[in-house]
């Protein structure tokens, strides 16, 4: 059999998404027996985009396992509330009184307006973007770990990360050939920066928000990029043969219908697509605060659960042992 490229698409999700990943990647390696960290190209998105790093500079499956989990080798000797209290330092407030406050939830406003609305617009004045800066939390231990764990450079493998140019409105693609130079530190940074939540980030001339804004996985990436076989995870989604309730399915129809569409796109070009996404009770299980800090270790197990069912399926059976042959 002819050498095929294989794509991994990490989708967004916020911290729920963080640990959803571990449990999926978990399974896809233990059940599946195909290691995620050889896909030809990772794409990443928001909390795909800390995975894809992670995993691009040698984290392993396990890595993330334990994180979910609260075992991991970087949290041991501290205690269940001091590991909380770690996680809480992702949300940091960047306001002390009431006027601060005010001046970030204009500015967070007007940064949430580029992303939606993502048209080619005027740069806002200095002045104003001191005055009302956008962005009402830190990521302060998200800096710190990328600091302790993450390398500047870039991978010397394939890892393109998403952000969005409030400025112009266009997806930016960190790490492709072609896009602006940044760290990785920054390329995590941008695809992270929710708007209006956290601050943009400057690569460049470009002012960059979360990917999400454009797509929640950016799977047509991997499509056109001639990706032969996808692996997409996608947090943010819903399994349409466990689907969630008419409520939780409203919730997630933006996710659930972007992907439809890039899964198509990439099909009507040949791709073989995986998709891996929660069923109704982890949906469930999720919650509707997708940065939460607790219950990491529920949503890792049942992604764990669902996606080992999944995996061990007839058609995924196939794909992933011809990929692991």
């Amino acid at each position: 059999m002819a050498t095929r490229k294989i794509g991994l698409v990490l989708g967004a999700g916020g911290t729920v998404g963080l640990s959803y990943h571990a449990g999926v990647l978990r399974a896809v390696e233990q059940v599946g027996g195909y290691d995620p960290a050889s896909a030809d190209l990772v794409i990443g998105t928001s909390a795909g985009s800390v995975v894809g790093a992670y995993l691009r500079s040698g984290w392993t499956t396990t890595d993330f396992w334990d994180l979910a989990l609260g075992m991991h080798p970087s949290l041991e000797g501290l205690t269940p509330e001091e590991v909380d209290a770690v996680r809480s330092e992702m949300f940091t407030p960047q306001f002390r009184t009431g006027p601060e406050l005010l001046r970030r939830t204009l500015g967070s406003g007007f940064v949430i307006a580029r992303s939606v609305m993502r048209l080619p617009g005027p740069v806002a004045p200095r002045w104003m973007r001191r005055v009302f800066p956008g962005g009402l939390f830190d990521m302060t231990e998200g800096k710190r770990r990328f600091a302790d764990d993450l390398p500047l450079r870039w991978p010397d493998e394939p890892l393109w990360l998403c952000a969005v140019d409030i400025t112009s409105g266009r997806r930016i693609v960190l790490g492709r050939e072609g896009s602006p130079p940044a760290t990785l530190h920054q390329g995590v940074m941008a695809s992270c920066a929710i708007p209006g939540f956290y601050s943009p980030i400057k690569v460049g001339p470009l002012t960059l928000v979360d990917g999400g804004a454009h797509s929640p996985t950016n799977l047509d990436l991997a499509a056109k990029a001639n990706c032969d076989v996808i692996i997409c995870i996608a947090p943010m989604a819903y399994d349409t043969i466990s689907a969630p309730n008419p409520v939780e399915q409203l919730i997630r129809r933006f996710p659930a219908r972007r992907l439809a569409a890039e899964v198509s796109l990439a099909r009507s070009r040949g791709a073989e697509v995986l998709l891996l996404r929660p069923a109704a009770r982890e949906v469930r299980t999720h919650g509707v605060n997708l940065m939460r800090t607790n219950g990491w270790d529920a949503i890792a197990r049942a992604a764990y659960e669902h996606a080992a069912r999944t995996i061990d399926t007839p058609r995924f059976r196939r794909v992933l042992g011809e990929l692991a042959a």
